[in-house]
C-alpha cells in the first residue's frame, strides 16, 4: 500500500508462514498540520487518515471535539451523521471483501462490490459536494442539509444492493475455492483480537462480543434496532462472514 506499509511474505504454498511489516509514513505530519488549523479546518486532515471510508473519521473527528465542547446535535443530525456512518460501513465491508474474492480469482465479485461503491461516492457527492475526501461534517452540524431527492437515492440504491448482495453470496460462500482459501485461514482467538485491540468484524468473528453502538450508543445508534453480528471460529472464513451479515 502506497506510502503505508510493505509486508515481506514467506509463502509455502498458499499459506503464509511468516511476515515482516516495513511501516511506511502516511501520517504526513498531521499532529503538526493539527497545531494551527481550528476543529473545522481540522476535518480536511481526518479524511485523509482513511482513504476507505473517510466520512467515517470526520464523523468520530467532530464527534470528539462536540464532547469536549458539550455540544449537543439536532435529532436530524444525528440521524443524518447515523445514515452517513452506516454507509460508510458499507463502503468498509464492500471494499474488503470485493478485495478477498479478486485475491483468490473470485473477479466478478470484485466488479459486483465497487459498482455499488461507486452509488455509495454518488450519494455522498450529493450530500457534500464531493465524491471522495468530503469534508462535509462541522462542529455541531454538517456542510449542508440534505434534501428528499437525497433521501431517495439512499433507497434507491439499498433496493438495487440487495440483489447483488445475494448474487455475491452465490459467487463465494458456498464456493469450493473461496473456502479452502479462507476456512481454517489467519486463525484469531478471542484473547489474541483483544491483545491486537481489535475492532469491528476482526474481534466480532472472533467471539469478541462488543459493539460501540449497543453498547454505549452515539449518534441515532440509540432508537435503531439491530443484530450484533459475530461469529466464533476466527478464521477468514468467518471474517468474510461477518461483514457479509
Amino acid at each position: 500500500t502506497h506510502t503505508t506499509l510493505r509486508l515481506v511474505l514467506t509463502l509455502d504454498g498458499e499459506q503464509v508462514v511468516d511476515a515482516v511489516p516495513h511501516i511506511g509514513y502516511l501520517h504526513s505530519g498531521f499532529e503538526k498540520l493539527g497545531e494551527h488549523l481550528d476543529f473545522n479546518q481540522y476535518v480536511t486532515i481526518v479524511d485523509r487518515m482513511n482513504y476507505i471510508s473517510p466520512l467515517a473519521n470526520e464523523i468520530a473527528w467532530h464527534h470528539t471535539v462536540e464532547k469536549l465542547l458539550g455540544i449537543e446535535l439536532t435529532p436530524r443530525c444525528k440521524y443524518l451523521r447515523t445514515i452517513l456512518a452506516e454507509l460508510m460501513r458499507l463502503h468498509d465491508h464492500l471494499l474488503n471483501v470485493g478485495t478477498t474474492g479478486l485475491d483468490l480469482g473470485a473477479f466478478t465479485a470484485f466488479l459486483y462490490f465497487f459498482q455499488q461503491r461507486e452509488y455509495i461516492y454518488d450519494i455522498v457527492e450529493y450530500a457534500s459536494g464531493q465524491r471522495f475526501h468530503s469534508s462535509y461534517t462541522r462542529v455541531g452540524g454538517v456542510l449542508f442539509d440534505v434534501n428528499n431527492d437525497w433521501v431517495e437515492k439512499i433507497r434507491k440504491f439499498i433496493q438495487g444492493f440487495l440483489p447483488q448482495h445475494a448474487e455475491v453470496h452465490k459467487l463465494l460462500t458456498r464456493n469450493r475455492i473461496f473456502i479452502d482459501r479462507t476456512k481454517g485461514i489467519g486463525v484469531m482467538t478471542p484473547e489474541q483480537a483483544n491483545r491486537y485491540s481489535d475492532t469491528g468484524p476482526l474481534a466480532r468473528a472472533s467471539g469478541v462480543v462488543r459493539d460501540l453502538r449497543k453498547d454505549e450508543p452515539y449518534l441515532a445508534y440509540g432508537d435503531l434496532d439491530f443484530k450484533v453480528i459475530c461469529s466464533q471460529s476466527g478464521d477468514c472464513y468467518a471474517r468474510y462472514l461477518v461483514r457479509m451479515a
